[in-house]
């Protein structure tokens, strides 16, 4: 009898090789595993690889979901103590960096005349290892240089032992942001040159002097889940639990309950006035060091940094008697992008106002060592970059960084770049700084790569393959293994292992070695131990605040250059999800802008849209305005992440490069941010703004919901409607759900803005882009929208309390749909579980369902939308790709709900609360989305929808919808007066 598998073999390769081989560049040996599966791979079936994600310097725990052998979707890893199952939008974006059709398909060198020449893998070697032994043998072992990403663990020891064998000491971890102020002003202050753990958790009360931690501030999805937790404990606070200080409203002031727009700079001013206000009350919660701290801040009083900040001096004692009152509480600061002339002093009041409040050792705590401790300071690299202009480096390694790009142009590092005998490059695609290589060495993605990595003591994060390398690209850590032993060096036994998966791995025997695979890591952080109410701190006589300055009138603004979730610092740039993805703030797509106060835009004659120039010192850039009352009348705003030069099909030649107008020399240790004034000229041409959300103001007083969905405190345990309620009435045959009816539950006071939902949804439901010009059209895809809706400003003794309300807006599957009664083909249709199904192979593009949604959630199909290879390979095989002139929509990712079915069946037994989790609601870093069945009463979502702030969008219309939402708790602008 012949075997199955046997037969399979041969059956499908005789029959099928050559047409196969025909139609594919691969060969025929590469169709045995579609063909013939492992025995441990069922095709079509999913398999799940914990790793750890590798867009940013946080390190959260990722899970890669993989299909027949590639990766198809990103989840958060609910193991893993940072994002706790949680990821951003550029962790779900990550999947589409893997496909990125723009990478290195291999090796290559930059020949005499400046084009590039493709190499084996055995050329690029052999070339790596000649360079370093010809450099060994001269002596000049010294003069090789490791410029790269931060690393920790396997990769950290390997580097250092590498560059110690052949001579070198000069390695440098560099991260665009590397917070050396707030290290310098935890020296000074506290005697620890350290970043400190911020625990959000344990706080009543947070104050943020331009902290961005909800979008790019040190590890933004695990602070946006413990500052929920904080609002959701502290939702009756007549005060609030978060006053933002800062001179633009990032995605984060957005979400706090109050803002006082400082000028750009005087947040410092703000802050040690704060201190002031306590110390000079009772003393402050430090008595053994007050009198230290009394004198610092003695020229400080309210009333003399007023004229500077613009503050009254009765709302800092009313925001320092909360700060105090509501202990233990936190301060965070300044901006990675900002804080001034001098962000070490503003760190450092930052970090005094902690001391004053008893924090430190509370919320703010040094007993956890950070993976960011390690980063080069920007004196660090400008070091490096005069050796390499002074010819005193003859390689220079760049792993995983672009400092072409993300250095300003004036501190000089391309020029000296080119000084450079024979440069290295590890990226895994073109960028500023390849240009300037001789060599380049294809790195692997992290989802194809092995490693680990230590955000911080006690977590360990490991990285494992989700897939086999797609391009023919090889792991650096094997390069540096397989240099090390080409040119014999020494000590032999730090190099034995033949591939860097065995060097990663170490001594671990099998279980544990098992276990942490299965977990993502070993995680053994320790609880906190419990603090005196104070710790005494350690003052150095080297903190020196600046003067208080007089305001005036100079003619040029400041520049605040800006960061997002989405382009953090441009190295995300080409990914098509996430240029697609409105700015949280501006709501632009696409490109970048000038964001600028309407009084200074009319005092220079220009209006939303139009092209400026903005000329500094240091150079130039053409940007388009847009206009914004969220920015200070003295600042203008603009974007990192644009301006790319590279050739990249998405992020190349687009939006103004914001660094261009910076000066690269080096202020207090640190790159100056924010020292740099522009002048804003009207120019011509360049792209137009697109904005997907023009209009962002609320209606007015006695608006219906979605628009007037804020509560006060005093009001959230007032039920919804209890004053106006009205009776409902069918328009259409009642439909049954004799077994679930699904529904969703979103908090409109935890949701962030952040967009991670509609990354998410994209990814796992083949959600098509379409591009620059089909925006621009109106024709974007997206099945969920982020709306912004501010509510009129009340200002009450300085503070701005806005109420902004970031509202996901999807299908809201209504009961009653005014969608289905108009379909003339039945294409959607109501099924029994309350979902409103859309039939895509029914359509015929009529669209009368869209032009009867009063929501406006339904996307048609203008054109048919192509993925360009090997994008193709991020598809979805559960979801349906649609034809151009079809209508879809959500679903509540219905394939998620089948599936969970099915396996409910196999086992026997009903579906659980938890089973069915949409992609949108899985990866909300707020926990924000809830999902679930509302026919059961102990659901959380049937509770939720119970909730008395719960409302149904537009529900005087009558459609009855399965999402409830819950309204936002703000302030009603009165400051408290008592503490």
């Amino acid at each position: 009898m012949m075997e199955r598998r046997h037969f399979l073999k041969v059956a499908g390769l005789g029959a099928t090789a050559a047409l196969a081989d025909g139609c594919s560049s691969k060969s025929t040996t590469n169709l045995i595993p579609y063909l013939v599966a492992a025995d441990d791979v069922v095709p079509g079936v999913p398999a799940y690889y914990a790793t750890t994600c590798g867009g940013c310097p946080a390190g959260c725990g990722l899970i890669a979901k993989t299909i027949d052998g590639r990766v198809i979707k990103a989840e958060g890893n609910p193991r893993h103590p940072i994002g706790a199952g949680r990821l951003c939008a550029r962790g779900q974006a990550s999947v589409q960096s893997l496909y990125d059709p723009d990478r290195f398909r291999g090796p290559s060198i930059r020949t005499s005349n400046a084009e590039w020449q493709s190499l084996t893998w055995d050329e690029a070697q052999a070339l790596l290892a000649g360079k370093l032994r010809e450099v060994r043998e001269r002596g000049r072992g010294g003069a090789v240089a490791w410029l790269g990403a931060l690393q920790t663990g396997s990769m950290e020891r390997l580097t250092r032992d590498w560059l110690a064998a052949i001579g070198s000491e000069r390695r440098l971890f560099y991260e665009p942001f590397d917070y050396a102020a707030l290290r310098r002003a935890a020296e000074l202050t506290v005697g620890r040159r350290a970043i400190p753990a911020y625990d959000f958790d344990r706080a009543n009360f947070v104050l943020s002097f331009g902290a961005e931690f909800l979008e790019s501030w040190l590890s933004p999805v695990e602070f946006a889940g413990a500052f929920t937790r904080l609002r959701q404990r502290r939702a009756s606070d007549p005060f609030g639990t978060f006053i933002a200080v800062a001179p633009r409203q990032s995605m984060t002031a957005l979400n706090a309950d109050g803002w006082v727009p400082a000028p750009p700079g005087a947040e410092v001013f703000v802050a040690l006035s704060l201190v002031h206000a306590i110390v000079n009350r009772d003393g402050g919660a430090a008595p053994g060091s007050a009198p230290e701290i009394r004198s610092l801040v003695a020229p400080y009083a309210p009333e003399a940094t007023q004229p500077a900040t613009g503050v009254l001096p009765q709302t800092v004692r009313d925001i320092a008697r909360q700060f105090t009152s509501a202990s233990p509480s936190l301060a965070v600061g300044g901006s990675i992008t900002g804080g001034g002339a001098d962000p070490v002093a503003l760190e450092a009041a930052v970090l005094l106002l902690n001391i004053v409040a008893g924090n430190i050792g509370r919320t703010v705590r040094f007993d956890r060592a950070c993976a960011l401790d390690a980063l080069a300071t920007y004196t660090d690299v400008l070091e490096l970059t005069r050796a390499m202009a002074a010819g005193q480096i003859d390689v220079l390694f760049v792993h995983d960084a672009n400092p072409v790009y993300t250095l300003p142009p004036s501190a000089g590092f391309g020029a000296a770049l080119d000084r450079v005998p024979f440069v290295v490059s590890f990226a895994r695609q073109p960028d500023e700084t390849t240009a300037h290589a001789h060599l380049v060495l294809p790195d692997h993605h992290f989802l194809e790569s092995w490693g680990d990595y230590s955000p911080r003591a006690g977590i360990e994060g490991l990285r494992q393959p989700a897939m086999s390398p797609y391009f023919f690209t090889q792991a650096a850590g094997d390069v540096l293994l397989r240099a090390a032993r080409a040119i014999g060096a020494q000590p032999a036994a730090a190099f034995a292992p033949q591939e860097y998966a065995d060097y990663v791995r170490g001594s671990s025997n099998d279980e544990a070695w098992g276990d942490a695979l299965r977990n993502g890591g070993r995680f053994e952080e320790k609880e906190p131990t419990p603090a005196a109410e104070t710790t005494p701190p350690n003052l150095s006589s080297a903190i020196a605040f600046p003067p208080i300055p007089s305001r005036g009138a100079t003619g040029d603004l400041a520049l605040i250059i800006t960061t997002s979730p989405q382009l953090y610092d441009g190295r995300d740039a080409n990914a098509a999800w996430l240029q697609e993805l409105p700015d949280p703030v501006t709501k632009t797509v696409w490109n970048g802008y000038a964001e600028m106060h309407p009084d200074a835009a009319r005092a220079l004659v220009v209006a939303e849209g139009d092209a400026v120039t903005l000329v500094s010192a240091n150079g130039q850039v053409s940007a388009r305005i847009h206009v914004s009352a969220g920015v200070h009348p003295d600042a203008v705003a603009v974007p990192l992440g644009y301006g790319r030069t590279a050739p990249l099909r998405n992020a190349g030649g687009r939006g103004p490069y914001a660094l261009a107008l910076v000066d690269g020399a080096a202020s207090a240790g640190s790159l100056p941010w924010g020292t740099t004034r522009v002048k804003v000229t009207r120019a011509k041409g360049g792209r137009r703004l697109i904005v997907l959300q023009a209009e962002t103001r609320a209606a007015g007083e006695g608006s219906r919901p979605p628009l007037d969905a804020i509560v006060t405190p005093a009001d959230v345990a007032k039920p919804h409607g209890s004053d106006q309620a009205h009776p409902e009435s069918d328009l259409y045959t009642p439909h049954e759900h004799p077994e679930h009816r699904w529904g969703m539950a979103i908090d409109l006071n935890a949701c962030t803005g952040c967009s991670a939902c509609v990354v998410a949804c994209y990814a796992e439901n083949n959600v098509p882009v379409v591009g620059e010009v089909g925006c621009a059209d109106g024709r974007e895809m997206s099945w969920i929208r982020i709306e912004r809706y501010d509510a009129a400003p009340r200002v009450t003794r300085g503070i701005h309390r806005t109420g902004t309300i970031s509202l996901p807006m999807l299908c809201q599957q209504c009961d009653e749909a005014p969608c289905e009664a108009v379909c003339p083909v039945f294409a959607t249709y109501h099924n029994p579980e309350g979902l409103n199904a859309q039939v895509y192979a029914r359509c015929i593009g009529t669209r009368y369902c869209s032009n009867n949604c009063p929501y406006k959630v339904r996307r048609f199909n203008w054109a048919r939308y192509t993925w360009p290879a090997p994008l193709e390979l991020q598809l979805n095989p559960d979801v349906t790709v649609r034809s151009s002139g079809v209508m879809e929509k959500c679903t509540f990712c219905v394939q998620r709900i089948q599936a969970a079915r099915n396996e409910a069946r196999r086992d026997q037994r009903a579906l659980r609360e938890g089973d069915i989790i949409p992609a949108c609601a899985q990866t909300c870093p707020a926990d924000a989305i809830v999902f679930g069945d509302l026919h059961d009463p102990s659901s959380r979502v049937s509770r939720l929808a119970r909730d008395n702030r719960a409302f149904h969008v537009l529900e005087e219309l009558n459609t009855r919808p399965a999402i409830s939402y819950l309204k936002r708790v703000a302030p009603d602008g009165a400051v408290a007066a008592g503490g």
